[in-house]
């Protein structure tokens, strides 16, 4: 590893304007510069370099970071490799150390998937096994050029085929296994090939390395496919299928196609379209959608014409819409999915469902228009309960204030009443929106999370976290991210060890590369770097999500009240009482009763 000190050094003598502003035009905006962002097209610059902090963000795609950031995904450098670029223009000696990156952990989780990703693609286009491999694909109209482009591969009717060729390669069964390719025998001791007699995807992380596999079968025996399971490099939630081709394609197009399963992106991808992900047949999650967001902001969904798929498309537009990007939906006809479409009714027929996809709004209404009566009344209250939560989630005003108009319309109900509904609806699952009271903030931060700015202000000074002892402790914290964040620096600061004395500083503890950490980071960083009170801003945040976890006990204590009343359980009934008043009296901050 890179000795930390070395890459201080580095940091302390470089300039982020200077670094950036030799690959890209900067403009003075104020204290800060700004230009057009060189990771997502765009026609109006939203890439902002901040020279006092030494960190850079978009607001259009996301990314963000520091110099080191920036030289590694600009230039798509690994991290040694972008630390010796700085380094020689530095002026600065970097040690000859043996151990890689800080970005190459797990090495032998990462060798394990490459040596099965070899084997298994050897195994597929050149063994005589791999016949019945070879004809499957060939019969579902995979050409061999996409075998090479996709590194498919077959899993042999063996049950120690990869471990043999593990043993070859010194890699034991205990990694094969902590990889997720190998399964421990129950009771008899030893292990087994965990994909056996099945075609194989290779899943690969947004760098390109293998990290997990889908494997089908050749029959129509179930369960039809089965997936890698979870591990220190495979989460199913966090990877797309295919982003790594994806990504410039992506980026050059300004949209992203998003299907379900790998023949879903095969298919299209062999006729050319290569600005496809797939979401493994999963719902799509916050991270996925983030992944996309770092790309593009326009986003055409093809999800199969069933009910679930259906449902599955409906949970990701409301992600998309909270991740402030525009999305269309693809609706294809029922019983096909796009890689049967093409293959029964050729790729005309995929492009013409591309092209007269349907905004959010009109595919959502028609659904629920299908399943629920328009002309009854409580068809018309369960189209509004559902199509309000979208609405809200909708940035822009004047695009709610159409949507409001066009569901008057279609339902007959006054638009001052959906106004009166909108303004009541809450939106579930997601953090609300926050402003410190009387606190400026530039026009690019319009709201943020009470966790968010809490998260920045700590990421800004890491011995904040001092000021949450007695007052917050990180499992109360809803985000994940924000929580890890507390929760690490938190630990340091009890122990005694010593804390990042910056954000440079905690910046560099995060794996290099992966981007999204660095990211959040940096944008945490941005929002309290708006904010001139930070002291105020601080307290401010702190009984906010105090406020909060206080209605929300309240809330629970209710409904328990209430569930206690309607069994007649008069003593449970009392009890619950007698806590909610207590709550009601404590101050804010106090323990719960």
């Amino acid at each position: 590893m890179i000795p930390e000190r070395t890459i201080q050094e580095i940091q302390e003598r470089l300039d982020i304007v200077e670094v950036i502003g030799a690959a890209l035009s900067l403009k003075r905006a104020g204290r800060n510069f700004k230009g057009l962002c060189p990771f997502h097209p765009e026609k109006t610059p939203s890439f902002m370099v901040y020279p006092h902090k030494q960190f850079f963000i978009c607001y259009g795609c996301g990314a963000g970071g520091d110099a080191l950031t920036f030289v590694m995904r600009h230039q798509e450098l690994e991290f040694p490799e972008a630390v010796r670029l700085l380094a020689e223009r530095a002026g600065v000696a970097v040690p000859q150390v043996s151990g890689g990156a800080v970005s190459k952990q797990h090495p032998e989780l990462y060798r394990a998937h490459e040596v099965a990703a070899r084997f298994y693609h050897d195994l597929l286009v050149k063994s005589k096994e791999g016949q019945s491999a070879r004809d499957y694909l060939t019969r579902r109209g995979v050409e061999p050029q996409m075998w090479e482009t996709l590194c498919l591969g077959y899993a042999p009717n063996r049950w120690d085929g990869l471990l043999a060729r593990g043993k070859e390669e010194k890699l034991s069964p205990q990694a094969l296994e902590k990889a997720g390719l190998a399964v421990p025998r129950e009771g008899s001791g030893g292990w087994y090939d965990r994909f056996r007699d099945r075609v194989l995807f290779p899943v690969w992380d947004a760098r390109g390395r293998v990290i997990g596999f889908g494997g089908r079968v050749l029959d129509d025996s179930t369960p039809k496919y089965m997936n890698s399971p979870e591990t220190e490099l495979y989460v199913k939630g966090r990877i797309l299928y295919g982003l790594h081709l994806a990504s410039p394609h992506v980026r050059e197009k300004d949209f992203c196609i998003v299907v379900e399963g790998y023949m879903d992106l095969l298919s299209p991808a062999q006729h050319g379209i290569r600005n496809v992900v797939a979401s493994m047949g999963t719902s799509l999650t916050e991270n996925q959608v983030q992944l996309i967001r770092k790309m593009t902001r326009h986003v055409v969904m093809v999800y199969d014409g069933d009910y679930a798929g259906e449902m599955a498309t409906l949970r990701g537009l409301d992600l998309f819409l909270e991740a402030q990007m525009r999305v269309k939906v693809a609706a294809l006809p029922a019983g096909f999915d796009p890689d049967s479409l093409i293959r029964k009714q050729g790729m005309e027929a995929f492009l013409k469902v591309i092209q007269e996809s349907q905004d959010l709004f009109d595919y959502k209404l028609g659904l629920l228009r299908r399943r629920f009566d328009p002309n009854d009344l409580e068809g018309r209250v369960r189209i509004c309960e559902e199509m309000l939560p979208t609405i809200k989630r909708v940035p822009n005003a004047i695009q709610r204030g159409e949507y409001i108009k066009r569901l008057s319309e279609l339902l007959g109900v006054a638009e001052t009443l959906l106004w009166s509904e909108l303004k009541e609806t809450k939106l579930s699952g997601s953090s609300s929106s926050w402003r410190p009271k009387g606190i400026a903030q530039p026009q690019a931060v319009k709201a943020m999370s009470a966790e968010d700015l809490l998260a920045g202000l700590i990421v800004e000074d890491p011995s904040r976290v001092a000021q949450l002892e007695g007052r917050l402790e990180p499992e109360q914290l809803k985000g994940e991210e924000v929580r890890e964040l507390v929760s690490q620096l938190m630990n340091r600061s009890r122990e005694k060890s010593a804390l990042p004395r910056d954000h440079r500083e905690l910046l560099n503890l995060f794996e290099r590369g992966t981007g999204d950490w660095e990211s959040r980071v940096i944008r945490w960083l941005a929002w309290a770097d708006s904010v001139e009170e930070k002291d105020r801003a601080l307290e401010e945040v702190i009984q906010c999500i105090q406020q909060g976890q206080r209605r929300t006990s309240l809330e629970n204590l209710q409904a328990s009240i209430r569930k206690a009343e309607l069994s007649g359980d008069e003593e449970t009934t009392a009890q619950l009482i007698l806590q909610y008043n207590q709550l009601v009296k404590a101050p804010v901050g106090q323990a719960e009763p």
